[in-house]
């Protein structure tokens, strides 16, 4: 009897002591599961507001780049008028000088900023042309950093010829009332602000640094059609520090 109830005891000990393991298993299986299962972060996540304005954005310039009842004065004015407005032409006119950002005095940054929207134009028309009638799809974005300040929206341009779709990315600034802005676009892998940033501080140091040089090859760019345009169609609600 002594031994049975030895046997017992022990057999009782042991069998808790299995189900302790097995609850504890069961108990890591259990949180495994919700770890993996669990939704990720929103930080990632599209930006419903962000597609929806370079949709908007990239329809209306593929609409007035195929109305053939334009002229081309037309066509680049109405171009220019939904292409600064919508960009950020401050931020990224200062962005685009790098170094040189604090070298213009006031007089020479306005004449900069007005001269560098009529040659954004041209670059933008000049390599979005050819592009008209054809069907502009956004495949979705993502949070650009960590402060929730900047968003890269993805999107391409479908030919009805057949071509290879065209993939452009919008980087957009996100404004304090939940407004965006553009303030670079890459076509073809080449981002336009880093390529003009190269550019613009290339010819100021090759000049001497001399900021007016630079002054001079815009206006030679864009045939000094700022003048005849006057200021800026771009209306930021602040003057932004330069972009490192």
């Amino acid at each position: 009897m002594a031994i049975n109830g030895f046997m017992s005891r022990l057999f009782s000990k042991t069998t808790m002591k299995r189900r302790s393991v097995l609850a504890a298993l069961a108990g890591f299986a259990a949180f495994s599961m919700l770890t993996v299962t669990a939704p990720l972060t929103p930080a990632h996540a599209d930006d419903e507001a962000a597609e929806a304005f370079v949709a908007s954005l990239g329809k209306d310039a593929i609409m007035i780049l195929g109305d053939e009842t334009l002229g081309q004065e037309e066509t680049e004015a109405k171009f220019r008028t939904i292409l600064l407005d919508a960009m950020d032409i401050r931020r990224v006119g200062l962005f685009a000088l790098g170094q040189y950002a604090r070298l213009p005095t006031p007089e020479e940054r306005d004449t900069y900023f007005d001269l560098l929207g009529d040659f954004i134009v041209e670059v933008y028309l000049g390599r979005l042309t050819g592009y008209s009638n054809e069907e502009f799809v956004v495949t979705g974005s993502n949070e650009k950093g960590k402060k929730g300040r900047e968003v890269i929206v993805d999107s391409k341009t479908v030919f009805q010829d057949g071509r290879e779709p065209l993939k452009v990315n919008w980087w957009l600034l996100r404004n304090k009332d939940g407004s965006f802005n553009v303030f670079d676009v890459n076509v073809e892998g080449i981002w336009m602000a880093q390529e003009q940033r190269g550019t613009f501080t290339s010819h100021i140091r090759n000049n001497g640094g001399k900021f007016s040089a630079l002054i001079d090859h815009l206006r030679a760019q864009t045939g000094a059609k700022a003048t005849a345009n006057g200021a800026s169609d771009a209306a930021p609600a602040e003057t932004p520090e330069a972009a490192g």
